[in-house]
């Protein structure tokens, strides 16, 4: 009997983790770097024989131990912490999803009948009117099946529907609920529910006319966006230790006409942290590291405490309330938070869905967010190494006084004369084109000598940008000097940070935390909500307000301006 031989074949142990639907951003972030999108190997080789090991892959190092790991780059040595593929899709197909439009209603309701769902105005030969309601409605019909139906409005089972259009206003203009409960004689229960419709009618009319950013001609309208984010507060349920959790709200807005692309909150209010906890506890996620987790997306139940626990250790509690605060220890109703890292990688992967039809050039401003400007730089890869894409950091000094400002403002003046040999007066009876013409002219010299991807200090401080700074993250040496110095000229936030200023005054629990002598160093405001669920819902209207309605000042609207709407959305066709 021959002896048999057996090899045993061990699976190689993988240092990075599997992409997901095609998606990975684990590769040299650094858009100088030779090796910027190539995907390094995957597997740890340690202990491997040379000649087994793909010489021409790019392998850098995979260092750390813990929740976070970071890849080093061999070439360039520029570390970025590994992400996990699996969530940031999770994540992006999330948000993909949020805006589906209303369902049909013109259809034979009988699931039975071969008419359910071949509607009324595309089928008009399969129904028949059939008289009409008490309230006149008109009722139809079905051919196969003698079933009536009527269409109607969709506010026809509302209570008091006349207060939808108050309701609407008053929740976009910093009225908190318990004065809209005054104000139109409503109950909050029914509050709560004029928003829930109103939201619906949100998301039905932007799953609709926002689909048509294939239509937009960019070159027309302007190719760059400003990202930021800010900081909004939900109230802690239990009100014995005060406690604010802070919710990041990112947006990216198009510079030229304010649009608001996409607004995005750090929850999900959906999920359940009980229910999320068991699942990472039954598939073992707690002893690996973040990026190889079956869920990596949303905080765990034990992350949201430990951070509950940082928020308010400094905060004085009576022994007689401890046990009830461990026991109340959780998000208030239904939601988790969702990973800072993960949601602006999903965010800027929206972005790119949107903008990826045609084959134009953009430019994105961002805020100066490590982890942010490396989102957007894994999102747009492959378009930055085609040159269809420049990724520009601002930062400015956000602490100063409006005295300070203007101080400053007289400054920048003074310079930009002594630069240009231009009066303000003379400069000042210029158009805008001449304006921009000479600025370019200053900033292309001061910008000779100045190193590739180095921070440039911008010369004339503006009141919004006072001590702004700039780093083009995608500058090369091939950029033409004259492109360099229009870059650095249209690098600025204002127009997101335009919105979020309106945000702050327009929605009530958007104001800051307030401080009081006896608050014992914790915030608070009666104002502020309790439920994620309702804080997203108010946050996606007053985006589409903005958008595509305005005040009554507004002339143009965002929407307008963009080339998505003729005129401005009023209520009677919002509700209709």
């Amino acid at each position: 009997m021959n002896k048999l031989t057996n090899f045993s074949s061990q699976r190689p142990k993988r240092r990075l983790p599997l992409p997901s639907f095609g998606i990975d951003i684990n590769f040299c972030r650094n858009p100088h770097c030779g090796f910027f999108t190539e995907p390094p190997d995957p597997y740890d080789n340690r202990g491997k024989s040379s000649a087994k090991v793909k010489s021409n892959h790019p392998r850098g190092t995979v260092i750390g131990s813990g929740d976070e790991k970071t890849f080093k780059c061999g070439a360039c040595g520029q570390s970025s912490i590994i992400k996990n593929n699996g969530a940031v899709v999770e994540e992006y197909r999330r948000l993909r999803v949020r805006f589906q439009p209303e369902a049909p209603r013109d259809f034979c309701p009988s699931q039975a009948c071969d008419s359910h769902q071949k509607q009324l105005s595309l089928h008009p030969e399969l129904y028949r009117k059939s008289g009409r309601t008490a309230k006149g409605t008109q009722r139809w019909k079905c051919k196969a099946c003698l079933t009536s139906f009527t269409v109607g409005s969709r506010i026809t089972r509302q209570h008091r529907s006349n207060a939808n259009r108050e309701v609407l206003w008053m929740i976009t203009n910093g009225v908190p609920i318990s004065k809209i409960c005054d104000f139109t004689g409503l109950c909050p229960r029914d509050v709560y529910r004029k928003i829930d419709f109103i939201y619906d009618r949100v998301v039905d009319i932007t799953a609709r006319r926002e689909g048509t950013f294939d239509k937009v001609d960019w070159n027309t309208v302007g190719r760059r966006f400003a990202t930021d984010s800010q900081t909004l507060h939900l109230n802690w349920p239990n009100k014995k230790t005060r406690a604010q959790i802070a919710v990041q709200h990112l947006c990216t807005a198009h510079a030229n006409t304010g649009y608001i692309m996409a607004a995005h909150l750090g929850l999900d209010p959906s999920i359940e942290l009980p229910e999320v906890e068991a699942a990472m506890t039954s598939a073992g996620d707690f002893s690996k590291p973040r990026a190889f987790r079956s869920q990596a997306r949303v905080w765990s139940e034990t992350e949201f405490k430990a951070y509950v626990d940082k928020i308010t250790r400094h905060v004085a509690i009576h022994p007689m309330e401890a046990p009830d605060v461990d026991l109340d220890l959780q998000l208030p109703h239904r939601g988790a938070m969702i990973r800072q890292d993960v949601m602006q990688l999903a965010h800027a992967f929206l972005l790119r869905r949107f903008l990826g039809k045609g084959d134009e050039r953009f430019i994105f401003v961002l805020d100066a967010d490590s982890g942010l400007a490396l989102s957007f730089v894994s999102a747009f890869a492959k378009w930055i190494k085609q040159e269809r894409a420049d990724v520009i950091v601002v930062n400015f000094d956000k602490n100063q006084s409006n005295d300070q400002r203007y101080m400053l403002v007289n400054e920048g003046q003074e310079a930009r004369t002594l630069a240009t040999g231009i009066s303000r007066s003379k400069w000042n009876a210029f158009t805008k084109k001449e304006k921009d013409d000479h600025t370019d002219v200053v900033i292309e010299g001061l910008l000779q000598g100045h190193l590739i991807n180095e921070a440039f200090a911008w010369p004339f401080h503006t009141k919004s940008e006072p001590h702004r700074r700039i780093r083009i993250l995608t500058d090369r040496d091939s950029m033409a000097p004259d492109r360099r110095a229009r870059l650095m000229r249209l690098a600025t936030l204002r127009s997101v940070d335009a919105y979020f200023h309106k945000v702050r005054s327009n929605i009530r629990f958007a104001a800051r935390p307030a401080h009081t002598p006896s608050g014992n160093g914790r915030t608070w405001d009666r104002h502020y909500l309790y439920n994620p669920e309702t804080m997203a819902k108010i946050i996606e209207i007053y985006r589409f307000t903005h958008n595509w309605m305005g005040s009554s000042k507004t002339k143009k609207t965002p929407a307008m301006k963009l080339g998505l709407a003729r005129g401005k959305m009023r209520p009677n066709e919002f509700f209709e």
